[in-house]
């Protein structure tokens, strides 16, 4: 097992610790993996700031206990458990906050995640933390094949996951690489991979088989040293088998309401409203990927839009 060089704070309540992987690369693990880039000279950038005020609150101390500045927040994608962090920080740092295109948008306008995933203004049962974080600026939007202002940090396309994610990959062979694969274990409890394009999200995956690089950093899983097949081929074997459940499932014509609720009876998963919304949207996104391919057709009947597999 690689043993990493480690920085360690201690807080009371809280512990975290940056992960050194290489030279100025490194990571800060956590329920959401945060990146850190150094840039030699005292400063720093985070690669996402985490859940909410709480997680930005940690970091700041523990940048400061490490006596690094708080240059900048490039965020990967607009979810909320990645930009929970950013409004605290850029008050107490007034650090510049770097998104791709759309994602900038919702990053100031977060209502926009519950309203996309419902599909109208939101009902409080998901105007939360976990789909709705504080508000803040962001000053500057990357490009693919950009090199962010002042790091050695190029920006790459990661899309499927969420609308216009971004992943970075450092001069030092440091691949940090969002929300674009999940844990096993994660695949395994959960079920149903958030995914707001299925035929994007199968392209990132046979991509980040072609990026070289020493570490890939995931959001939602370890970091992985060199060979990322394995946990690729884990995400795809994922996302197939849900779609070929939800093919399945449209055996008879359903909704798609129905079909989330046969799947969750089927693998026994209980959901709370954050739950339900994110699964339906998921849901919607293979009948799309599968109607697309040709293998299911549509109509409306009595109020209710079915779907139905082609025979």
């Amino acid at each position: 097992m690689e043993v990493y060089q480690k920085i360690r704070v201690l807080r009371g309540d809280y512990l975290m610790e940056i992960n050194i992987l290489n030279n100025r690369s490194c990571y800060i693990p956590g329920r959401v993996n945060i990146g850190i880039w150094k840039d030699g000279e005292g400063g720093c950038y985070l690669i996402d700031s985490g859940g909410d005020e709480s997680s930005g609150r940690k970091l700041f101390r523990l940048l400061q206990e490490n006596s690094l500045t708080l240059k900048g927040i490039i965020n990967t994608h607009s979810n909320a458990d990645h930009i929970g962090g950013n409004a605290y920080l850029q008050k107490k740092t007034s650090c510049v906050i770097m998104a791709s295109s759309i994602e900038r948008t919702i990053i100031e306008n977060p209502v926009l995640e519950p309203l996309i995933l419902w599909g109208a203004y939101p009902f409080s049962g998901i105007q939360t933390k976990f789909l709705q974080a504080v508000p803040s600026v962001v000053g500057t939007e990357l490009t693919r094949g950009q090199v962010v202002p002042n790091t050695d940090l190029t920006v790459i396309d990661l899309p499927g996951h969420f609308i216009n994610m971004i992943g970075l990959l450092s001069s030092d062979g440091v691949c940090y690489i969002a929300d674009s694969v999940f844990s096993e274990e994660i695949i395994n409890k959960y079920r149903f991979i958030v995914t707001f394009d299925v035929e994007a999200t199968l392209s990132t995956l046979d991509k980040l088989e072609t990026i070289e690089a020493s570490w890939f950093v995931p959001c939602h899983a370890e970091a992985i040293k060199e060979d990322i097949t394995p946990i690729v081929e884990v995400n795809r074997k994922g996302i197939l088998s849900l779609n070929d459940a939800v093919l399945h499932s449209c055996s008879d014509p359903h909704s798609r309401e129905e079909v989330l609720a046969h799947l969750a009876a089927t693998w026994n998963i209980d959901m709370n409203p954050v739950q339900y919304v994110l699964n339906l949207s998921t849901i919607s996104a293979h009948l799309a990927f599968l109607e697309k391919r040709g293998l299911v057709e549509t109509w409306v009947e009595k109020g209710f839009l079915l779907w139905r597999k082609k025979i």
